[in-house]
């Protein structure tokens, strides 16, 4: 049964607001920095704060200072450069960076704590514990990741290509997406003393090929695509985050509409949602750009322009489409209209 309008609307009202105010977060992060590097603060010593030594000590220093020294070859006490402004916000390529909090926030919302028509106050404390592991598991994650990336710290010139992909935002964003997804799978939010039979493993190998077939049939396309993308700078030039997103699509689309057109086309209601919203998103995160002059779409993009030069102002465009697509077919699946619509019966004309 589809979501009441009212719902629908709430649904959308406080993820859009949660994803907005959590990108707030890492924008003050960036604002903290202003026009100055974080470096790798060595007279503390390797270890950082927090247990392990997961993030190192740091220390702000002007950028024409850190740039200065360390391309001075005659200088052996060079900065190693742990973040800049942009890093964490990404606000060059905005419409990308809230696009990932958008889809794990309304992951959390609709299919874990069932907001906000389906909260069981049963299954209610279990759930938030289960959000609560989660976001303890993505920031442990990230610390990880954040340490990684400041012993392997490049030249912030050459991270400018990955200008999607660097985000702290985007880091942890992904981590909640995926431990999400994976505690879902795993039914830790819904355990019950009424398990269900497991279902019966000799019916699985003629669903098992044609399945399979069709994942090849779409990855293949979306292969395809990204190369065609990448060809005409449509997308980021080394591929890598792009195409990681698009295989991400095949696999939730196959699941959310079915594995073969037979599926498919018994579902255009949730896939034109799907479509539709996208379609929609990406002309209002143009205005956006236009409108705060900061905020990036990552397509068409003044900002992208000025940064990487005029044939690089679209390398974003790849990622936004594929990642909203995702987010509408998520939304779509949350309000339960990704199903088959029902024909109405004789008794309901």
């Amino acid at each position: 049964m589809p979501m009441k309008l009212t719902n629908v609307i709430l649904l959308l009202v406080v993820v859009v607001t949660c994803a907005v105010f959590s990108l707030r977060i890492f924008q003050g992060l960036d604002e903290m920095m202003g026009d100055q590097y974080w470096v790798v603060d060595t007279t503390q010593g390797d270890h950082g704060w927090y247990a392990m030594g997961l993030l190192p000590h740091v220390k702000k220093v002007p950028k024409e200072v850190v740039q200065a020294v360390n391309t001075d070859p005659e200088r052996d006490d060079k900065y190693i450069i742990y973040a800049q402004n942009g890093d964490f916000a990404g606000n060059s390529v905005y419409g990308i960076c809230l696009g990932i909090p958008l889809i794990m926030y309304l992951i959390w919302f609709a299919f874990i704590l069932g907001f906000p028509d389906r909260i069981d106050p049963y299954l209610l404390p279990r759930r938030i514990f289960t959000l609560t592991v989660i976001i303890m598991c993505s920031v442990i994650v990230n610390l990880f990741l954040m340490r990684i990336a400041a012993d392997f710290a490049r030249d912030p010139m050459s991270r400018i290509a990955n200008v999607a992909g660097n985000h702290a935002s985007l880091l942890f964003h992904n981590a909640g997406i995926w431990f999400a997804i994976l505690f879902s799978a795993l039914g830790t939010p819904n355990h019950s003393m009424r398990e269900t039979a497991a279902p019966d493993s000799r019916n699985w190998q003629t669903q098992a090929n044609e399945k399979f077939n069709w994942m090849f049939v779409l990855l293949f396309a979306v292969t395809i695509l990204e190369v065609a993308l990448v060809k005409n700078k449509l997308a980021l030039p080394d591929a890598a985050v792009d195409y990681s997103v698009w295989i991400i699509l095949v696999v939730i689309f196959m699941r959310m509409f079915g594995f073969s057109p037979k599926y498919w086309v018994k579902r255009g209601r949730g896939i034109a949602i799907m479509v539709a919203g996208t379609l929609i998103t990406l002309p209002v995160f143009y205005l956006l750009e236009r409108a705060t002059g900061t905020l990036g779409a990552g397509f068409a993009s003044p900002i992208l322009t000025k940064t990487l030069g005029p044939e690089n102002a679209n390398i974003g465009l790849s990622l936004m489409v594929s990642i909203y697509l995702i987010f509408w077919m998520e939304f779509a699946a949350a309000i339960r209209m990704n199903g088959p619509a029902r024909p109405l019966s004789l008794g309901r004309r």
